[in-house]
């Protein structure tokens, strides 16, 4: 697993739903870097919203989920909108995920990340997960916007079935904001 903060962004492993999301942030960006969280509007990236999400950190270790697409619920099994997201993750990588979502808004940073989930029948499936960092109106860094792609298998092939393993860390990339450019 590599975790590097002056990596260029790898293009060709970015996944379409990803590189969308990125684009869509680049263009918000403002004179600091940063987008901030009420310019997200949600009409405006129509096609990215199941797969999306925005979360709100209120502690170090309490990330509200404030949108959370379709596909992202029908994945994991349940809908976490209101919720602290770390409720959802196994213990095991709970500890991980929550320095990792910290890292994004502290450093600031990207996260590209790739995490496998598994299932009661025995089925696993790799989803790319893309975090970015949002201001809010003050400028201070309290969002994170993210989407999140299945590569393999695709959801519309299987069943659905909430997973009995989420989000095992399989690779993760942190990536400064100057290295994050438009595909």
């Amino acid at each position: 697993m590599s975790s590097s903060s002056s990596n260029s962004l790898p293009q060709p492993a970015l996944h379409a739903l990803n590189r969308a999301l990125l684009d869509y942030w680049l263009s918000k960006r403002r004179d600091d870097g940063l987008p901030r969280e009420s310019e997200i509007d949600p009409t405006e990236i129509p096609q990215l919203l199941p797969d999306l999400i925005v979360y709100e950190r209120i502690e170090p270790d309490h990330f509200r989920v404030r949108i959370v697409g379709q596909r992202v619920v029908m994945r994991i099994g349940v809908d976490p909108t209101g919720a602290n997201i770390f409720e959802v993750f196994s213990e095991r990588f709970k500890s991980n995920v929550m320095a990792a979502m910290n890292r994004v808004l502290d450093e600031p940073c990207a996260q590209l990340t790739t995490v496998r989930d598994r299932f009661p029948s025995g089925r696993e499936g790799l989803v790319e997960v893309l975090r970015l960092p949002l201001a809010d109106d003050k400028g201070q860094l309290r969002y994170i916007i993210s989407s999140t792609a299945e590569l393999q298998p695709p959801l519309a092939e299987v069943s659905p079935e909430p997973p009995s393993l989420l989000a095992e860390p399989v690779e993760n990339l942190f990536l400064t904001l100057n290295a994050l450019q438009t595909g």
